[in-house]
């Protein structure tokens, strides 16, 4: 009979273990999901404020920005200016994809996701950024391209 309350006793306190270890791991995987969070954020503000270095640093690519934001046919297709701008909206298309691809996977608040809209409306409000995006949109994901296509019509 003592072998059998020890036995019980024993396997009481294993189950209690197992039940422990599974809570232990629940938590665990929250504080994982928690830190990739916040390391994906702190990733995608490096990458703007890389992204935003270009503009800053160089008075000649800030006159180029201003200008043909202004007036997108104020450097036309070939000159170095028009494809200097291309390929840092480019830049900012990929940051844009790799943003809502994150969002997707829940690694961004919905209210933290939609200030992020509004920047990419104004942004895409500019006639550069249209011819950009319509010469470029087919090197994209089809749900990001379909999702953007949405936003800007």
């Amino acid at each position: 009979m003592e072998i059998r309350r020890m036995n019980e006793a024993v396997s009481l306190m294993a189950n209690v273990g197992v039940i422990a270890s599974i809570i232990f791991l629940g938590v665990e995987m929250q504080q994982n999901t928690d830190m990739m969070r916040s390391q994906t954020r702190n990733s995608m503000t490096e990458n703007q404020m890389s992204f935003f270095e270009g503009v800053i640093e160089s008075r000649d690519f800030a006159e180029v920005f201003s200008n043909i934001r202004e007036d997108s046919s104020s450097f036309p297709q070939g000159t170095p200016e028009r494809m200097q701008y291309t390929f840092f909206f480019l830049t900012q298309l990929r940051m844009w994809e790799n943003e809502w691809y994150q969002y997707q996977q829940n690694l961004f608040d919905a209210a933290e996701f939609e200030s992020r809209l509004e920047l990419w409306e104004v942004s895409m409000s500019f006639q550069i950024n249209q011819e950009v995006w319509e010469t470029q949109r087919y090197s994209f994901a089809v749900n990001f391209r379909n999702w953007l296509d949405n936003m800007i019509n």
